[in-house]
């Protein structure tokens, strides 16, 4: 399935060794895309009393930070994926990260969503060549609809979270803030699955175990904050969420179970206060983000005691909106 003009990568042997951060900064070095954009961002850092900076993962050709882990996941794989190609799930950006990294494998790739995601990332997956199915309620349901296909079809099934390569290509994300002078306080990163934060966590951990790594969940999709809290959660319970990739039912218990003892604080935020931190990163920034991406400074903003006088990275993991939320956003006001 490999383009035969494609270079053949050097995959590691291990999955969590030096060796496979060096494999995906690799990969992600060559991208005419990196590094993304590191923003001071001074009105926002003035309203909550801190040095902010946001670090713009919106600015990859995707509009998100997926890119980075299908990109190494792609690279590392490709050679062993069967002629029915990839299954996955998602919600739009996961789905359009493996198609988009993908094709220059000339790899098909079918994308399971969930009935309520958003129009517009479904649409730009297909126009990249993507087989796009609706199935399910939620996302979890898209999920065991996409374990089934590729078993039926003969192909692979990739799931976000469970597959190193994911959070091995996040990593290059904490390569590149640990490439500034400074040392970082904290890092705010939204936690869905988890294959963002344990990227980054691991690599802050092992290079600057100073920094501490907060994960950031929305009140609509608790149940990732409840899992790492060691606290039980309601698999039954319906997801009602702003923020579409952090619509986490059912958490997966490798990533719970690995992201214990990485992940030095869990911040849940209002979905109140979703929107208005969308308002305010385009009035005072000018930075256009996804509810997702914007979960962070409204955590921020619900702990500034805890941020005042600190050096924090924001993570800004994605920059897809709907067109609904854009109208909504005119009359929405700002939460700084």
């Amino acid at each position: 399935m490999r383009n035969p003009q494609s270079p053949e990568p050097r995959v590691p042997d291990s999955l969590t060794d030096t060796t496979t951060i060096d494999f995906a900064v690799s990969l992600i070095e060559a991208e005419p895309w990196t590094p993304t954009p590191l923003l001071q961002v001074h009105a926002i850092g003035r309203r909550l009393d801190a040095d902010v900076w946001l670090k713009r993962e919106d600015c990859t050709p995707i509009g998100s930070f997926k890119l980075r882990g299908a990109v190494t996941t792609a690279g590392a794989l490709a050679s062993d994926v069967p002629q029915a190609g990839v299954y996955v799930a998602s919600a739009g950006n996961y789905g359009l990260a493996i198609v988009y990294a993908c094709a220059r494998y000339g790899i098909p790739v079918t994308v399971v969503a969930p009935e309520g995601a958003t129009a517009s990332k479904l649409e730009r997956i297909r126009l990249l060549g993507g087989t796009v199915e609706t199935y399910g309620a939620d996302f979890d349901v898209a999920k065991s609809r996409a374990k089934e296909k590729a078993s039926e079809a003969g192909g692979v099934f990739w799931e976000d979270g469970v597959i190193e390569e994911m959070a091995t290509g996040a990593g290059t994300i904490a390569t590149e803030l640990l490439r500034d002078p400074e040392p970082w306080d904290m890092v705010v990163v939204p936690l869905g699955n988890g294959s963002l934060i344990k990227g980054i966590a691991q690599e802050m951990k092992r290079c600057s175990p100073s920094t501490k790594t907060i994960a950031v969940v929305p009140e609509g999709a608790p149940s990732m904050a409840q899992a790492l809290r060691g606290q039980a959660w309601d698999e039954s319970a319906a997801v009602e969420t702003l923020a579409d990739g952090l619509a986490v039912r059912v958490p997966i218990p490798k990533i719970v179970e690995e992201l214990t003892g990485l992940v030095d604080d869990v911040w849940m935020v209002s979905e109140s206060d979703i929107l208005p931190a969308v308002k305010s990163l385009m009035e005072l920034e000018q930075v256009l983000a996804e509810p997702s991406a914007a979960t962070p400074i409204a955590a921020m903003a619900g702990h500034r005691d805890e941020i005042r006088g600190k050096r924090v990275a924001a993570i800004v993991s994605g920059a897809h909106l709907s067109m609904s939320l854009l109208t909504e956003l005119t009359t929405t006001k700002g939460l700084l």
